[in-house]
């Protein structure tokens, strides 16, 4: 009987290694693509109003005079003496 040779097996460890940095550098590049600052820095928080302040100023606008423009004449009147001015002018 002969002896066959015998041929060592590759290893596929250098196969795994080459696809698993592959992969990596493949993450990377999609992440540094991808992603931008904005998404990475915390939002900045909106200050808004309490509702009692918000409808503290929704009725200062109703049912105080302010001069808007003294230039020009324009003022703001309260809701309810608009509403009888109006009433006046179409009673005519």
């Amino acid at each position: 009987m002969s002896a066959q040779a015998h041929t060592p097996s590759r290893s596929s460890f250098p196969a795994v290694l080459a696809a698993v940095v592959i992969l990596l550098l493949f993450w990377y590049l999609l992440s540094k693509v991808y992603v931008t600052q904005d998404a990475v820095e915390a939002p900045v928080p909106v200050d808004r109003p309490s509702l009692a302040e918000h409808r503290g100023e929704a009725e200062d606008l109703l049912n105080n005079y302010k001069v808007i423009d003294p230039a020009a004449g324009k003022v703001r009147l309260p809701i309810d003496r608009a509403k009888e001015l109006v009433i006046a002018e179409n009673a005519r």
